[in-house]
């Protein structure tokens, strides 16, 4: 797939699979735009010095400080992808009110916000794709991940929601829901499992644990035009997790 021309905006770009997404957006041809809150990470990704945001998504007077600058610097988007996101996983009785709130703070309230403030300011192009990302937990999820999957199955439904909502502006919006995928931050609760319960877990994947590119691939064909009649879809990559 070529992206010439097409400027698509990535959070969680200092990271795991949104840095996999910008990487392979870059090689693609895409004028990428990468927000994240590393700020050495996202200089590695070797883009112009105005298509990287140092920003953290859940500080709200900063997001709405970047907006201008973002219209300015990046003008019409022709994607975005909010990649952003945490994985909690606690059982719900050790769990605090901040506890439950956390991943909803930064899988759900700012991913959705931040696309309010992108779509108030006319920075998404009439025609454009936005991809959110769900996860397989929200409809197969095990015990202890109960605010996690709470926080991804309200990103489905707002994919719905958004699919009609912004139709008549033929813009486009799917979900990614992802399995296991080998990342820095899934492997800070992997390393957490005995040996005997990680084995478990990748077992429930027919095909293995995922690695960032095996996402970044089917979120790439979600922006591309050939996905130009594919919205509301909920897209399951997880090797075969959701049907095992």
């Amino acid at each position: 797939m070529n992206f010439s021309g097409k400027k698509i905006l990535v959070t969680g770009a200092s990271s795991g699979i949104g840095r996999a997404i910008a990487q392979r957006l870059t090689s693609a041809h895409a004028s990428v735009i990468a927000v994240g809150r590393n700020e050495s990470a996202l200089a590695e990704l070797n883009l112009p010095a105005q298509q990287i945001y140092t920003l953290d998504l859940t500080d709200e007077p900063a997001v709405k400080a970047a907006i201008p600058l973002l219209k300015s610097q990046a003008g019409p988007l022709d994607g975005c992808v909010l990649a952003a996101g945490i994985h909690t996983f606690r059982p719900i009785m050790m769990e605090t009110f901040g506890d439950i709130s956390r991943p909803w703070e930064i899988n759900t309230r700012s991913s959705l916000g931040f696309l309010a403030l992108l779509l108030k300011s006319r920075l998404i192009a009439k025609g454009a794709s936005i991809v959110l990302f769900s996860s397989a937990a929200a409809r197969r999820a095990g015990a202890g991940a109960v605010s996690y999957a709470a926080s991804k199955g309200a990103i489905e439904s707002a994919t719905y929601a958004l699919a009609l909502e912004l139709a008549s502006q033929r813009i486009r919006v799917n979900a990614i829901s992802a399995g296991v995928v080998r990342t820095p931050m899934s492997d800070g609760f992997l390393s957490k499992l005995t040996a005997e319960q990680l084995a478990s877990l990748e077992g429930r994947h027919p095909m293995g644990f995922g690695q960032p590119d095996d996402v970044a691939g089917p979120v790439l064909f979600l922006l591309s035009d050939e996905a130009r009649w594919i919205s509301g879809a909920v897209l399951p990559v997880d090797g075969g997790y959701s049907i095992a």
